[in-house]
């Protein structure tokens, strides 16, 4: 990553801090609460994501490193989850729904590796000097297409729920402003810092997923405030 201008290393820095946060706050919540943080289909693809950019298509270095960090983050949440999933599925019963789990597990983890090799620039691929940039690209569509989705779940989660369990308004801020950094890490380098003069993001798509996602995380820190205060909880005294 030493081809990455310094304030664009520093703002992908915060990002994953924030993200980092993020996954402890999780956690922490989840065992106070015994209630999991993530919505299903969410924590689908982000252990996808981070299984595949660790261990498949690794991620170059610290990237890698991080992402093997936040891949063990994932799998204490998928605990949680399988010890919790009555919370958002009190219809089904388990001999129904781990079948199920398993089909969103496995149609994640596909879909996240097809977004990669495909690369969604099949002329770059053909260029050997070019194939780091469309293989990073790939995590970048990946990516910042889960966290709009994941946004638009975390909304209805806390929805149906209608509860803060496993939910902290700290745990919202953190990834809002964690997203926030990765699309102004976007946003000021639109060009491929690797490869001069190719787009580093599109020119439609990605600004058109910053705004969805930066709409429904505002919306999602509003709700968990709302709901603390509805439920007697001081949200600024709930990490």
């Amino acid at each position: 990553m030493e081809n990455y201008p310094h304030p664009y290393l520093y703002m992908a820095a915060t990002s994953g801090f924030f993200w980092t946060i993020t996954y402890i706050l999780i956690i922490k919540r989840g065992f106070q609460d015994k209630a999991h943080g993530m919505p299903m289909w969410a924590l689908a693809m982000n252990i996808s994501w981070e299984f595949i950019y660790s261990f498949v298509t690794p991620a170059p270095a610290p990237q890698l490193y991080i992402n093997i960090v936040w891949f063990s983050f994932d799998v204490v949440i998928l605990y949680h989850f399988i010890k919790s999933w009555k919370l958002d599925f009190p219809q089904f019963q388990a001999r129904y729904f781990y079948p199920f789990f398993a089909l969103v597990m496995v149609t994640s983890f596909l879909g996240v590796l097809f977004i990669q090799y495909d690369g969604l620039h099949p002329g770059v691929m053909n260029l050997e000097a070019s194939k780091g940039y469309a293989l990073g690209m790939g995590r970048a569509y990946s990516a910042f297409g889960m966290n709009m989705i994941m946004s638009i779940l975390y909304v209805g989660m806390i929805m149906s729920r209608n509860s803060v369990a496993g939910q902290s308004i700290y745990i919202a801020l953190a990834k809002m402003i964690g997203t926030i950094f990765a699309d102004l890490a976007f946003i000021v380098y639109p060009k491929s810092p690797i490869t001069p003069g190719t787009p580093h993001a599109d020119e439609l798509l990605f600004p058109y997923m910053y705004a969805a996602i930066l709409i429904f995380d505002i919306i999602y820190v509003v709700l968990v405030y709302r709901k603390c205060k509805e439920e007697g909880i001081n949200p600024w005294r709930r990490a």
